[in-house]
């Protein structure tokens, strides 16, 4: 090798160098700043303890975590949060799905799998369950249901206690108004085994949890793990934003009658980083069919002005930006939001109840430079803390 070639070798080798410096320093620097987002945000509204994944562009994803999980140890991000209505996208997901398959179709009336609901679901078929217009009672919402799974903490609900006892009058007839009812993803879980023959944890698993690599996601409580992973729950006990920790001493199975009562509608648990990689996998077509897909976006209800209601997912564009989201409240919070335009996926998860929305707006300012109005979008219904 010549003089000339190797000086050409050397400044090739430090201009790589350079730049991977480069790049690194930058991805340090944006940590930081994500970091820094995050704990202000949790610092301004008060929450106990917060975990958030961003998944960028390139593929890289951020990890945050700050505040408490227990009134003794802090929160990282490897601890396992409640997913509430977040759970539903999964579910609906599963569905969509097995009907793209032939298995079943979203125009079944649930009375074909459920032939005891006859009486009950007044001509509801599938797709009205998916996307909430099936005006069946809200069942989460109720002063009794309150009351019942407080007064037997530990019990475990199973689905047909759910239907059998926890039920009231329709709001409307099917088809004739959207509100987001426990019942419908309950029924679903139903219809799903009937015609599968196949526990919905098995499909979790199979079909999304064991191709994604998704270790630290259970549906709860048929898949138990370590309480000691688990995020702790606080209330605000007084009433005046003083938030306590309510599982100081937690049992094997703590908020077994919450989420076992929830079940389909509210049972996954799950760390940041399992939700941000689902998340991602779902609207980038990796873990269901496009056709799948579409129909989950697109077979939805206007609910506001420009924002639809897919099979648990909301459609909605915030300031002018395509945005793909849920929430859920039960006793913890969650949010996922993905922006297909950016290709950027955040998750935010609170061991209290809150609007974790907002903060995901805020990490899509610090990433893209570019702000978001945290004002127009809709909080989806959470279900009632424990």
């Amino acid at each position: 090798m010549g003089k000339h070639s190797r000086t050409v070798l050397l400044i090739l080798t430090i201009v790589v160098l350079v730049s991977g410096c480069q790049k690194k320093s930058q991805a340090g620097d944006l940590a930081q700043a994500l970091q820094a987002t995050l704990n202000e945000q949790r610092q301004q509204r008060n929450i106990a303890g917060i975990s958030a994944a961003v998944i960028l562009p390139d593929g890289s994803m951020w990890l945050g975590a700050g505040g408490m999980s227990s009134d003794t140890e802090a929160m990282d991000a490897t601890k396992v949060f409640g997913l509430s209505s977040v759970t539903k996208t999964y579910t609906a997901a599963l569905v969509a799905q097995l009907a793209a398959e032939g298995v079943l179709s979203v125009d079944d009336p649930i009375a074909k799998w459920i032939p005891e609901l006859a009486m009950l679901s007044g001509g509801i078929n599938i797709r009205q369950l998916l996307n909430h217009t099936s005006g069946l009672y809200r069942y989460q919402l109720s002063e009794a249901y309150v009351a019942r799974i407080n007064s037997e903490p530990e019990k475990i609900w199973t689905p047909q206690e759910i239907l059998e006892q926890f039920q009231g009058q329709p709001e409307c007839e099917a088809g004739g108004c959207w509100g987001e009812s426990a019942m419908d993803y309950i029924v679903l879980g139903l219809i799903i085994e009937r015609a599968t023959g196949i526990t919905v944890a098995e499909h979790l698993h199979a079909r999304f949890f064991d191709p994604l690599g998704l270790e630290h996601t259970y549906l709860y409580p048929e898949e138990t793990y370590p309480v000691a992973d688990m995020a702790h729950v606080w209330r605000d006990i007084t009433g005046y934003g003083e938030y306590m920790d309510i599982m100081s001493t937690p049992s094997d199975l703590p908020l077994a009658a919450w989420f076992s009562s929830l079940w389909t509608a509210g049972g996954l648990h799950s760390t940041a980083e399992d939700l941000a990689i689902f998340v991602k996998a779902l609207f980038e077509n990796q873990v269901i069919t496009p056709g799948a897909l579409s129909a989950m976006l697109s077979e939805g209800t206007e609910i506001y002005p420009g924002v639809t209601y897919g099979y648990s997912v909301v459609v909605d564009e915030i300031s002018g930006k395509r945005a793909y989201w849920h929430s859920g409240g039960a006793g913890y919070s969650s949010n996922y939001t993905y922006f297909p335009d950016d290709d950027l996926t955040i998750v935010i998860l609170t061991n209290q109840m809150t609007n974790p929305g907002p903060i995901a707006f805020t990490l899509y300012e610090t990433v893209t430079g570019q702000s978001l109005n945290p004002e127009a979008t809709v909080e989806t219904t959470p279900t009632v803390q424990p």
